[in-house]
This record gives structure tokens, C-alpha cells and sequence, in this order.
């Protein structure tokens, strides 16, 4: 009986330093970020991953998320929420969201080391603030907003509230924003005025600018034009000028021969096809230089 009674307490022992053993390390997972308690109280924040002593049945390790955790508005909510807009519009709206804990330390003295009670609390403390922000926009400026500009100022003012959780917001964003239909047709018609009214004032503005150049490019016309016919004028002065002066050399050389061909070229601008009929009086010397031609001779036979 003996040997049986010996193994039988070497086997408690066994049992008992592995319990021990077992109680005297903890691991805090890759990705996370460890706190040590002790009887429930927060005596070590920020253990980094890997194996950590501690003391048995009194302290424990407790591991936190250290990346950022998404937020899901409508899992948090059981749904959509809805808020009441500026203008007494309701809007069916949910949101998503980035955090982290920021304070291991804090957030475990706030929450129990419990992530779902500080996305619950980070939830609640959102929610009051996106309802006071619909009641500050109308409806027509949430619709043609951009998320961006609208919640710029919204994870500060809420990480001002989560500096005594421990956590930290970092973006938010609006989900499935919708009106109910007879109000969502009103709010489009009352844009769709809204642009046409801009649109009006675009073509008007438009047309102004429009007169304006033309006016200007009909103004700039004139006075290429007026200086062309100047310009043409001065050439054509010059150039009769110079006609005269060569006329005039003519003459004095030969001015029979000046009559003549002034002659010939007053036949040419009279006597045209189908206005080759001329009536002049018995004193006209018009013709005088077909006076005397007679036809040729015709030949003897």
C-alpha cells in the first residue's frame, strides 16, 4: 500500500505545481497590448506580446486589441437610427466608425477590460452628437453635403469624451442616408428649383459676356476695316498718281498717239457684245479715227 500511497501524492504534487505553473505565466497575443491585474485592479498597462509572470491565483494578464477596431452604428443599434433634421425632416441614417484604445490603463478601469462595453460607450456618446448634428443642418444640406465636410469637427469633439475611456476615435462616416419618399420627392424638387434658378443666373452672366465680345470683336473690326481702306485708299492715290505721271510722259512724246489710244480704249468700253449701236450727231467726233478707212480693194479679175 505503501508504493500506491506514495505515487498517488507525488501525482497531487505533480498536479499542483503545474497549477502553479500554469498561474504563474501569462500571455499577452501578438497585435495586442497586455495589462496585469491584480484582485481585479489595474496595477500594469502596456505589456507588450509574449510570456509574462505573474503571481498565482492573485494577478491576471489581460490582453486588449492595439489595432484600430471598426464600429458598426447599425450592429450596435440593432438597425438604423433616426434623427430629426433642422428644417423638422426625419432621416433613417447609421454610421461607421474607426477606434482604438489609446490607454490600456484607463480603459480597463473604465470598462472591465471589456472591448463590446467600450464600443457600447463610444456608441452611446456618438449618437448624442450625430443627433445634434442633424438638428443643425437642414435636410437639403445633408442631402448635397459631403460626409467629409460635415463630420470634420465630430471625432475631436468626441474624443474629448474619450479621454476618460481610454480610447480614441479616428474617422466617422454616414451609411445609408435616406428620407422617406413624399419628403425625399419634396427635398429633390426644391433642389432641382434651386438649379434651375443657378443655371438661369449662369446663362444670363453667359449672354452679358457674350454681348460684351461681340461688341468688342464687331468695335475691333471697324477699325481693321477703317485702317485697310485707308491703307487701300493711300495705294490707290499713289497708284493713279503714278498712271498720271506716266500719262502724262506719253503725251508729251507723242500725243497724237495719246489720243489714239485713249480713243481705242473709250471703243472698248463703248462697243460691247450686244451693244454695238451707237447714235451720234453729224458734228460728234467720237469716231473720228474710223473716218476715211475704206474696205480693201477687191481683187481684179
Amino acid at each position: 500500500m505503501m508504493p500506491l500511497h506514495r505515487s498517488f501524492i507525488s501525482l497531487i504534487l505533480a498536479i499542483i505545481v503545474l497549477l502553479l505553473v500554469s498561474q504563474s505565466v501569462g500571455v499577452v497575443p501578438e497585435g495586442q497590448t497586455g495589462v496585469r491585474l491584480r484582485f481585479g485592479s489595474v496595477v500594469e498597462a502596456g505589456l507588450k506580446p509574449g510570456l509574462h509572470f505573474k503571481l498565482p491565483f492573485m494577478e491576471q494578464i489581460a490582453g486588449l486589441d492595439a489595432q484600430w477596431i471598426p464600429l458598426n452604428g447599425e450592429r450596435e443599434n440593432g438597425g438604423r437610427m433616426k434623427f430629426v433634421t433642422a428644417d423638422g425632416k426625419t432621416f433613417d441614417a447609421g454610421y461607421a466608425a474607426v477606434w482604438r484604445i489609446s490607454d490600456a490603463g484607463v480603459f480597463c478601469r473604465a470598462t472591465d477590460c471589456d472591448e463590446g462595453s467600450g464600443a457600447r460607450r463610444i456608441n452611446d456618446a456618438l449618437t448624442a452628437l450625430l443627433r445634434q448634428l442633424f438638428a443643425a443642418h437642414t435636410s437639403g444640406e445633408l442631402l448635397t453635403g459631403s460626409d467629409t465636410a460635415l463630420l470634420r469637427d465630430l471625432p475631436g469633439r468626441l474624443n474629448a469624451q474619450m479621454h476618460a475611456l481610454g480610447a480614441e476615435v479616428q474617422a466617422v462616416r454616414l451609411t445609408a442616408l435616406t428620407l422617406p419618399r413624399d419628403q425625399l420627392d419634396a427635398v429633390y424638387q426644391r433642389m432641382r428649383a434651386q438649379q434651375s434658378a443657378q443655371a438661369a443666373q449662369i446663362r444670363a452672366q453667359g449672354s452679358v459676356s457674350a454681348d460684351e465680345l461681340r461688341a468688342k470683336a464687331d468695335q475691333q473690326q471697324a477699325v481693321i476695316l477703317a485702317q485697310a481702306e485707308t491703307r487701300a485708299q493711300t495705294i490707290r492715290g499713289q497708284a493713279e498718281a503714278e498712271a498720271t505721271a506716266i500719262y502724262a510722259r506719253a503725251y508729251r512724246q507723242d500725243p497724237e498717239f495719246f489720243r489714239f489710244y485713249r480713243s481705242l480704249e473709250a471703243y472698248r468700253r463703248v462697243i460691247r457684245k450686244n451693244n454695238s449701236i451707237i447714235v451720234l450727231g453729224p458734228d460728234s467726233g467720237f469716231l473720228k479715227y474710223f473716218d476715211g478707212l475704206k474696205p480693201p480693194a477687191a481683187a481684179h479679175r
